[in-house]
């Protein structure tokens, strides 16, 4: 009885040797519940990085979703801006509600780069865990944008002071 287990348990593994090397299906079923059962990489995911699985967000996803997903959204996110920043133009050129205008597409605009920033921290995190975040990747989402009125009394302060330089230069022309 226990040699026939024992010849039975060795033409089972030749068997699943051989439909492992045979079939990418098995392969692939084999390699994943050796990843879901350890947690540990499989010498597959090593040849194809791109199926490693990962942390990203808060979820296990492979790297092949975390680089697709980082990807769409900056994609999405840039031409979403560059649509308000044509758009915007026309307003932003307009006297008294330019700076409005001005101060609400870059609000937008810094907004979109932020979460550009935490996308790409995110991923980086997802592929280097070791790595910390940089303080530069966040800074871009606490900069301060002026309001409207403060704009607007730093460009009548500038004008001011430009129109008193102007004057005094030709002041100083017509005394020569």
């Amino acid at each position: 009885m226990k040699t026939v287990l024992i010849i039975f348990l060795f033409a089972a593994s030749l068997m699943f040797n051989i439909a492992l090397l045979a079939s990418q299906t098995v392969f692939e079923m084999a390699s994943s519940a050796f990843t879901a059962l350890t947690d540990m990489p499989t010498g597959a995911s090593k040849i194809h990085p791109k199926n490693t699985k990962v942390n990203f967000k808060g979820k296990k996803v492979t790297v092949a979703e975390a680089v697709g997903s980082t990807a769409n959204g900056v994609k999405r996110r840039a031409a979403r801006t560059a649509a308000k920043s044509v758009s915007a133009m026309a307003f932003e050129a307009a006297p008294f509600i330019g700076t409005t205008a001005i101060v609400g597409v870059t609000l937008w605009e810094l907004n979109d780069l932020c979460e550009t920033a935490k996308d790409m921290d995110a991923l980086n995190r997802a592929l280097n865990p070791d790595e910390t975040t940089d303080a530069d990747q966040t800074s871009v989402c606490s900069i301060a944008v002026p309001t409207s009125e403060e704009l607007q009394e730093k460009v009548g302060k500038q004008s001011k002071e430009s129109f008193n330089k102007f004057k005094t230069f030709f002041s100083e022309l017509n005394e020569e």
